[in-house]
């Protein structure tokens, strides 16, 4: 049933891209997820902990999902955590995971609008870092991430003179 969900999902969003016309430079989409299950540390964030055992197997996962998805860039935090989530899927389709610092959206979402007219590009962040990316990318809903959710994809076709289309589905 889930993946049923999934692939109905996942054929509803490649409609909408096909339909969408692209508008200046902007992205054909940016797929956007939080980093896999990690290990437990002492406090909720201390240190840079690598993925537990469920988060390689979901970052495992998340390679064979999109890895036909005509992913042209990979964009992730510098923690580990996060790198770990994409390398799988950066191997499958031989590109190299872009690093950026965690907290530079304003300039992630530039070089994202610059870098990448037409491509797909995947980016993975953190549950405090998607709101305010999706934000920087005109989303204007609120968006919360319990400090126990890692299945979360979101789809963002960006517009030039409109909101993007934003669509979350539950992996």
């Amino acid at each position: 049933m889930r993946l049923s969900r999934l692939w109905f999902g996942l054929v509803v969003l490649t409609a909408s891209i096909a339909l969408a016309p692209l508008e200046g430079s902007a992205q054909q989409a940016i797929l956007l997820l939080r980093h896999a299950e990690q290990t437990p540390t002492g406090g909720m964030m201390e240190g840079d902990p690598p993925l537990n055992e469920h988060g390689q197997r979901r970052a495992d996962q998340l390679s064979s999902l999109l890895k036909d998805a005509g992913i042209a860039a990979i964009y992730s935090s510098q923690y580990t955590r996060a790198r770990q989530t994409v390398e799988p899927l950066a191997q499958a389709v031989g590109r190299d995971i872009r690093v950026i610092q965690k907290d530079d959206l304003a300039g992630l979402a530039a070089r994202l609008s610059t870098e990448h007219a037409g491509e797909v590009v995947l980016v993975v962040a953190h549950s405090d870092t998607i709101p305010k990316l999706l934000a920087a990318l005109g989303h204007a809903a609120p968006v919360e991430i319990g400090r126990s959710e890692f299945n979360n994809l979101w789809f963002i076709v960006p517009r030039a003179d409109n909101p993007p289309l934003v669509s979350r589905l539950k992996l």
